[in-house]
């Protein structure tokens, strides 16, 4: 059996845990994200690693996700086997909507957002310090 025909034999449900393993989400993330159990997420992950004939959960998602990014670029308009994508980019904002009333970041956008928050919290003190020390000056509150 080719690798391709193991890929298309995963259930849209496998795919879908397995983007999200690969967004590095926990089953208990992905359970919150999804509304399914923790048991319903290991089982199918376990499911799809046997199909792949691989040994670990991020295996898989990490031949998965090559093998989407294959398949998309042998069809960059995506009108055949379009893979679907994760719900979400590094900076996606965590904001519910209809379809997904709980919408969680994962591991690498909290990463991505505290690096941004630990850059520009220190610098926006600084800058706020300066206006403040500039107009006590203008205004003669230092003589």
């Amino acid at each position: 059996m080719d690798d391709d025909s193991r890929f298309e034999q995963l259930s849209d449900r496998q795919r879908t845990y397995l983007r999200l393993v690969f967004d590095l989400c926990t089953s208990a993330e992905i359970a919150y994200r999804t509304g399914s159990s923790t048991a319903t997420i290991d089982k199918q992950l376990n499911r799809a690693c046997k199909k792949l004939g691989v040994a670990s959960r991020v295996d898989a998602a990490r031949r998965f996700h090559e093998y989407e990014e294959r398949v998309q670029s042998l069809d960059p308009g995506g009108k055949i086997n379009s893979p679907s994508q994760s719900d979400g980019s590094a900076f996606s904002w965590p904001l519910p909507s209809k379809v997904r009333p709980f919408k969680m970041l994962t591991r690498q956008q909290i990463l991505v957002w505290m690096a941004i928050v630990a850059i520009v919290t220190p610098a926006g003190i600084t800058v706020g310090a300066m206006v403040i020390v500039t107009i006590a000056l203008l205004l003669g509150a230092y003589p």
